[in-house]
């Protein structure tokens, strides 16, 4: 029987570990997919099972009015819910988390699994109650879609003009009613990260400083300020953020 050549042994040790290689990319994509999938299954059975909406109304803005989130139900599930954030149009439509610090939801899920996609939670200096100066908001910018993904659009004129209005559904029922008025890329330790404004002038004009996107703000009477925050696209070692201010509670 002819001997295997060293260059044979060669051949052979490179397909095991072509096979080798191909096998634990292949477990790399499956195990990927299978995170996307929890991710947008939890998603989805939050909404299916907590938001009702009534299938009448014909535009976006009454639609979203005539929500309700079953809140009862979800502190049951977790006592850690403060309200729920909801964009017209897009994939933006979650509950909103405080835990006891920033790391509590940044890669856990509201039922506290591992889950890289976390949840929307506020920043842990802020109150439950969005009565702050400026509450912020976390979110993953997610590939699939999901979480504050959709932050980055904001940088587009058109998506920004045609997705003005944040509304996040309180525990009481009412409704606050946000417009954006500014859409950047900062440093994660810009200064705009502040729960707490002392210049409300000078803060929406650093807020609006270099920014992709603006649009008007009557700065004449303080109004409490949100801003949603995610990773930028390009670089983690940027922040993609909007920020809103408080136009009504719609009360109900």
């Amino acid at each position: 029987m002819k001997k295997a050549g060293i260059g044979e042994w060669i051949r052979r040790i490179l397909l095991v570990i072509c096979v080798c290689v191909f096998c634990y990319s292949a477990y790399q994509l499956i195990s990927i997919y299978l995170n996307y999938k929890d991710i947008e299954d939890q998603t989805t059975e939050l909404i299916d099972t907590y938001v009702q909406e009534s299938d009448e109304e014909d535009d976006l803005a009454a639609m979203a009015l005539s929500r309700t989130i079953d809140f009862d139900a979800l502190l049951e599930r977790n006592e850690d819910v403060i309200g729920w954030i909801y964009i017209p149009d897009s994939n933006i439509d979650e509950p909103i988390l405080k835990g006891e610090n920033n790391d509590t939801y940044i890669r856990t899920s509201i039922d506290h699994e591992s889950l890289t996609a976390g949840c929307i939670f506020v920043e842990e200096t802020n109150s439950d109650d969005y009565s702050d100066d400026m509450t912020i908001i976390y979110g993953h910018n997610m590939r699939n879609g999901s979480r504050f993904h959709d932050i980055r659009y904001y940088e587009d004129e058109e998506y920004y003009y045609e997705h003005q209005i944040v509304y996040i559904y309180n525990l009481d029922g009412n409704i606050n009613i946000y417009e954006i008025f500014s859409a950047k890329v900062v440093d994660p330790d810009d200064e705009c990260y502040t729960t707490v404004i002392n210049d409300y002038v000078a803060y929406v004009e650093a807020a609006q400083s270099n920014a992709q996107m603006t649009s008007k703000i009557d700065t004449s009477e303080q109004k409490p300020l949100i801003m949603l925050s995610t990773c930028w696209s390009q670089t983690n070692t940027k922040r993609n953020i909007v920020f809103a201010y408080l136009t009504e509670v719609y009360e109900r």
